[in-house]
């Protein structure tokens, strides 16, 4: 069955890039928060099996732009509370799988893993591999055609990685990572904005 819901057209896809860019850079600021923060607030952790890692900095970015914008699509878009639901844990496992193909990328593909280079090819890595498979699951979850989920927020993903390069410029965790997400959460966030021209199904 398909929600019948007004809509913005086309045109209006300018203005919702905007609106859903600088939520998306209050989720990377937010995500930064919980990361920098996770010992001070209680919320620290770490699982670190091999090849998996579970710790703030591999969790906490996915989970809050899932939630924030699971609660987008949810309110402007009528999607489903399941689907809502679904759509923040995509969100959970596709930042995961970022993280891993950045984090391996740096630690077994540059001799200077601590450069510049190094982290900003990563981070590009990682983002297609992110934006990919949230663009893959969110296309069952929102029920939209594949290339308008894939094609601009992948490309976006992509190449907002190389934003990680930031991060080589102050301490683990600090304003470069600060600003990494930021901008990375932002620019993807913005590029989500033709998803909101058409019904979504809840069926």
């Amino acid at each position: 069955m398909t929600v019948d819901v007004v809509l913005p057209p086309a045109s209006g896809d300018r203005s919702n890039a905007a609106k859903l860019a600088a939520l998306g850079a209050a989720s990377g600021a937010l995500s930064w928060g919980l990361v920098n923060f996770s010992r001070e607030l209680n919320l620290d952790f770490e699982l670190d099996g091999t090849p998996l890692l579970l710790l703030p900095l591999s969790v906490y970015p996915g989970l809050v732009f899932g939630l924030v914008f699971g609660a987008v699509f949810y309110r402007r878009a009528r999607l489903t509370r399941e689907r809502a639901i679904g759509y923040a844990l995509a969100a959970l496992l596709g930042y995961l799988a970022a993280f891993h193909v950045a984090f391996y990328s740096i630690a077994n593909g540059f001799d200077d893993s601590d450069s510049p280079l190094a982290y900003g090819a990563s981070g590009v890595a990682g983002g297609l591999a992110g934006a990919l498979l949230l663009g893959l699951l969110g296309r069952f979850l929102l029920r939209l055609p594949g290339a308008l989920v894939l094609r601009r927020p992948v490309a976006t993903g992509a190449i907002a990685g190389a934003f990680l390069g930031l991060a080589t410029f102050d301490n683990h965790n600090g304003w470069g990572f600060f600003a990494f997400f930021i901008l990375w959460q932002g620019a993807y966030a913005g590029s989500l904005a033709p998803l909101l021209r058409r019904p979504l199904s809840d069926s």
